[in-house]
């Protein structure tokens, strides 16, 4: 599950920037999310960031996280929560990612646009929702130090996938990356991206029958002592933590439910 940063080239020009720039994760109470994510990690409240809209957001170095509400999508009766995203692609061009994803995938609903920026949602060929967004001022990374054991850093976004040769090559061609026959024959393939969160494809949900789903996961460099902080703060552990070879792992239900992953990287594994 760790990063990647090589950089890769491509006959065609793909109009997407090749690395996840957000991940959702979708709530009901967004102040109480709000709060919960920011005394995971040891951060202040933006209380600026509670003025009223759908969305609370942490600028991560790398990949950022949107806590979503969907209060606004909730009053288009065009809308349903099969339209959920779960990771925020960046676009080059709003305009060739549409088109783009007209080709290759599934647009749903129109393409918006507002003043400075402008998005879509699209599905993957396995039902999976994404969105492609575009902003005139970019997606400024930003090096935020909080206050826990856990780093504020997203290490890895997951996706559930059923047919996971299948879904590797679609995500390949959709970023302009090369498929790897071999590491497709594993449950988890990685798509290479050139910074921020590895794009995980995870086979393992469907062949355990596993009715949840794991999110993604935040990074920690002490592993027992991120374990004795939340479980000292009373936060929600699912399960007992797992240690393998090569990676070290617990799981926190948010107050949603919304699988969250510590994870640590063992020398092995890096």
């Amino acid at each position: 599950m760790a990063n990647h940063e090589s950089v890769f080239s491509s006959v065609t020009e793909i109009p997407f920037v090749n690395r996840v720039a957000s991940v959702f994760v979708h709530v009901t109470d967004l102040r109480r999310s709000a709060e919960w994510y920011s005394r995971l990690l040891g951060l202040p409240m933006m209380e600026e960031r509670m003025n009223g809209g759908p969305v609370y957001w942490f600028d991560f170095e790398g990949t950022h996280l949107i806590l979503d509400s969907n209060r606004v999508n909730r009053q288009n009766l065009d809308w349903d929560e099969g339209m959920m995203p779960r990771i925020m692609f960046e676009a080059k061009s709003i305009d060739d990612a549409y088109r783009y994803i007209q080709e290759k995938g599934e647009p749903l609903l129109e393409l918006e646009r507002h003043g400075t920026m402008a998005f879509f949602n699209f599905r993957d060929p396995e039902g999976n929702t994404h969105m492609a967004c575009w902003s005139e001022q970019g997606d400024a990374d930003a090096l935020i130090t909080g206050q826990s054991p856990i780093l504020p850093r997203v290490g890895g976004v997951f996706v559930d996938v059923k047919n996971i040769r299948e879904a590797a090559r679609w995500y390949s061609d959709l970023l302009g990356v090369p498929f790897d026959e071999d590491v497709a024959a594993q449950h988890i393939y990685s798509v290479p991206v050139i910074s921020g969160a590895s794009l995980l494809l995870d086979q393992n949900r469907y062949l355990n029958q596993e009715s949840f789903t794991e999110v993604f996961y935040f990074e920690t460099e002490d592993f027992e002592a991120a374990l004795a902080f939340v479980r000292s703060e009373g936060f929600e552990l699912a399960g007992e933590p797992s240690y393998f070879p090569d990676l070290s792992e617990f799981t926190l239900l948010d107050p949603d439910g919304n699988r969250i992953v510590i994870a640590k990287m063992n020398e092995r594994g890096k």
